[in-house]
């Protein structure tokens, strides 16, 4: 296989697995506050931003993995795509705008895909 369809294709599941493993953060985190009530509104921004940097630290875990190398570059790369990916599923409803907080959660999500790339090459067992 080319080292682009290797590319393509290690990003694209690793960016399956980061946005799977954010939504289920994010319902885990969800039950927390709504039953406990111990987390404030104010804080789920930011939470939320935590939530999709560990969601990119796991895709470019995987990612990585699956490349067998450059996990640098290509945990970067599914840091970004999980990025732009949770951006127009959150622009396209409608209600949210581009803020400041967008720039944090960029570089949060993309620096977790840097980490977990990064791990994921580092990790001597393999898939």
């Amino acid at each position: 296989m080319s080292d682009k369809k290797k590319l393509i294709k290690s990003v694209s599941l690793g960016s399956l697995c980061g946005v799977l493993g954010c939504v289920i953060l994010m319902c885990i985190f969800a039950v927390i506050m709504l039953t406990s009530g111990l987390l404030g509104a104010e804080l789920t921004d930011y939470i939320m931003v935590a939530v999709t940097a560990l969601g990119a630290l796991g895709g470019g875990f995987v990612a990585a993995k699956l490349n067998h190398g450059a996990g640098l570059v290509v945990g970067a790369i599914t840091g970004a795509v999980i990025f732009l990916l949770i951006t127009i599923a959150g622009l396209s409803k409608g209600g949210e705008s581009v803020t400041a907080l967008t720039g944090i959660r960029a570089a949060a999500v993309i620096l977790g895909g840097i980490a977990g790339g990064i791990c994921g090459v580092k990790e001597k067992k393999g898939f």
